[in-house]
């Protein structure tokens, strides 16, 4: 990690994929899923304080049956898988959900 006078690493896109997310009509679940060699400084799973009442949540993958019991959770969102290690990140459609809840 850069001290505080230096410069810090390039953008890894999350921003820019927030801002596509929050753009889309209904809330959303990111299902975010790394690579067992994932830079730990380009990290993309975090959220605001009140995460139910978010735009966009945020989640690490897990195995099928944890990733059903959040998506059950949130259920009135749009599912999306990110491949977060992905040149460039590749995000779609959370297999077995529909593209949009409205």
């Amino acid at each position: 990690m850069p001290a505080w006078d230096q410069r810090g690493p390039n953008s890894f896109g999350r921003a820019a994929t927030q801002f596509q997310l929050e753009q889309l009509p209904g809330d959303q679940l990111v299902i975010v899923r790394y690579r067992p060699n994932h830079n730990a400084f380009a990290e993309w799973v975090y959220n605001d304080a009140e995460i139910d009442d978010s735009k966009v949540v945020w989640a690490r993958d897990m195995d099928p049956e944890k990733n059903e019991e959040l998506i059950q959770y949130f259920k009135d969102r749009n599912v999306w898988l990110l491949e977060a290690d992905e040149k460039p990140p590749r995000l779609v459609q959370y297999a077995g959900t529909a593209t949009t809840k409205e």
